[in-house]
């Protein structure tokens, strides 16, 4: 018989009808990839005269090749991760919209569940609750600016950030 190395190995390690189909569409000398790789390397074979004359011409001009090459890099990495930045930013979107679309439902299915006088009354409970938090850390921040505000202007800072910076009761010591 006329085996081949790889149809041994395909016929030992698959299944023999996934061996058989391998075989046909694959690496049958009819098949289309067969056919792709033949025109392949034609064009290749027609390119390169071309690629010989490029390599004389460059290992001529090497110094010129000795910059324009970490340029290439450089100009090849920055590409690199603009595809990764814009990869990144397109899922980020997808996510946030899917999250969005899914409260949107959320809320939908919320409002069908309790009634629109109920969800209405919950998310004015809700509301207020938010207010009340909202204007107790509205005053805590006003007191604490003011505060900071009054040490700046009496020039009196509390003794630990005297220790921190170095003033203070610390320099009086030296």
């Amino acid at each position: 018989m006329d085996e081949t190395l790889a149809t041994q190995l395909l016929t030992s390690l698959l299944p023999p009808n996934i061996a058989t189909l391998i075989q046909t569409h694959i690496l049958s000398p009819s098949s289309p990839l067969q056919t792709l790789k033949r025109h392949l390397l034609l064009q290749a074979a027609h390119l390169q005269p071309l690629a010989d004359r490029l390599l004389d011409k460059l290992s001529s001009h090497q110094a010129a090749l000795d910059v324009l090459l970490p340029l290439a890099t450089v100009v090849a990495t920055v590409v690199v991760l603009n595809w990764i930045r814009r990869l990144v930013l397109w899922w980020t979107r997808l996510v946030f919209r899917a999250f969005f679309w899914a409260m949107v439902a959320l809320f939908v299915a919320w409002v069908w569940n309790r009634g629109f006088l109920e969800s209405a009354r919950d998310a004015a409970v809700l509301g207020a609750k938010v207010a009340g938090y909202v204007a107790v850390l509205k005053d805590v921040w006003v007191d604490e600016y003011k505060r900071y505000e009054g040490q700046q202007a009496s020039g009196k800072w509390d003794e630990y950030s005297a220790r921190r910076s170095g003033g203070g009761m610390y320099e009086q010591r030296r």
